[in-house]
């Protein structure tokens, strides 16, 4: 009998043992069982790069309790997965081209460059299939997915259109944080909250039934100031009630706007007036369809702003027409004074650059069977672990 190691060496030890688990197909679950039940899907990692130290803690309690209900007797099917990321993966191959040959995915064009994309899925996700065994994860890798597997993909395309004619997809306009350079939409979670130093914009905007009298406004955003359809004040501000359903001219692409009251508006900020801009701020988009007021977008998707109306600022980018913007009303008795200002601005986690809210179409889903989904929940017809 060989004599055993005086020290565990688990290099040698863990692989050993579970080649074995993969060669006994302990891991593979079987469809005809009797056995109870009992899944798990493993949330696919990104192939944006390898596992982190949370990957490896989220995927040692799926093999807690995957490995626990097998001691319990259940037939368990833990399926492994990956995702491809879409634009972060993306994002992540064009990094390490400008990184490796100093070139954009536009140089190699859409075929090599999705050829690109494939080499690195191949590359990183074949690292993580292999951290994930190392860690002796008892997934069924039999049943391995990709989420851009042809069969997957047809799958999510079947239940789409199934929904969509059930009339439970529909699509609505709604805001959106848009990444100027990826050109996308990204998530609440990618967006990066920074405090930056800047200016805030003292404005004047003339009484259309008073001329000589102004309601000034202060804005950390002047080049959105073509965008404007309303004026608001709290509804509570006693100094602005006279001036409820009048209008202002707007000092840039000049237009009368309405004057309304919503109590949205704090009245300490500023002056307590609010430039009401529907298509670049989320709150004002809000305000905006409370008061049905129309939408009118300044920006290109790239961030370049889009008013021919005023040709000095059409097509700069968004942050030197910020500044060609406060020259203009400056020069067109417009702009009372500026101060410096610092706030928290929303940086892309994708790209880094400050993103842009913007109005876009999106696809939402109803969902009118709440009341018997939490009833199959609370019957135990299917649980959650861990509960």
């Amino acid at each position: 009998m060989a004599e055993l190691p005086k020290r565990y060496d688990p290099k040698t030890v863990e692989p050993k043992w579970y080649q074995r688990w993969i060669d006994d197909r302990d891991f593979v679950a079987n469809a005809k069982s009797s056995k109870p039940p009992f899944s798990v899907v493993m949330p696919p990692p990104n192939i944006t790069g390898v596992l982190t130290l949370g990957h490896v803690l989220n995927n040692t309690i799926q093999d807690i309790l995957a490995r626990r209900a097998r001691m319990q007797r259940f037939e368990v099917l833990w399926l492994p997965g990956m995702d491809h990321a879409g634009i972060g993966t993306q994002t992540a191959v064009e990094k390490h081209l400008r990184r490796t040959e100093n070139k954009t995915r536009h140089d190699l064009g859409r075929e090599e460059f999705l050829r690109r994309v494939l080499e690195w899925q191949d590359k990183h996700g074949g690292i993580i299939i292999e951290q994930l065994k190392r860690l002796g994860c008892s997934c069924d890798w039999s049943r391995q997915r990709y989420t851009l597997d042809e069969a997957y993909t047809a799958a999510v395309q079947r239940a789409f259109v199934d929904l969509y004619d059930k009339g439970l997809i529909y699509r609505g306009r709604r805001m959106i944080n848009w990444d100027p350079v990826a050109q996308t939409a990204v998530s609440d979670e990618e967006v990066i909250s920074k405090p930056q130093k800047g200016k805030l914009y003292f404005v004047r905007y003339e009484i259309v039934e008073e001329p000589g009298r102004f309601l000034e406004v202060a804005t950390t955003r002047p080049e959105t100031i073509m965008a404007d359809t309303a004026m608001a004040f709290h509804p509570g501000d006693k100094r602005y009630l006279d001036l409820l359903g009048k209008h202002a001219w707007r000092p840039l692409a000049r237009e009368r706007i309405p004057i309304i009251a919503d109590d949205a508006i704090d009245p300490e900020f500023g002056t307590g007036v609010l430039k009401v801009t529907p298509a670049h701020d989320a709150v004002d988009f809000e305000i905006g369809q409370r008061h049905n007021l129309p939408i009118i977008d300044v920006l290109h998707p790239d961030g370049r702003i889009n008013c021919p109306t005023e040709p000095e600022l059409d097509e700069l980018d968004r942050f030197n027409a910020r500044e060609r913007t406060a020259e203009l009303l400056k020069a067109r008795g417009a702009l009372a004074k500026t101060e410096p200002y610092e706030n928290n601005v929303g940086f892309s986690d994708r790209s880094d650059v400050p993103i842009e809210p913007r109005i876009s179409d999106q696809w939402f889903l109803r969902y009118p069977k709440t009341k018997e989904a939490l009833a199959v929940v609370r019957d135990h017809l299917i649980r959650f672990f861990p509960a």
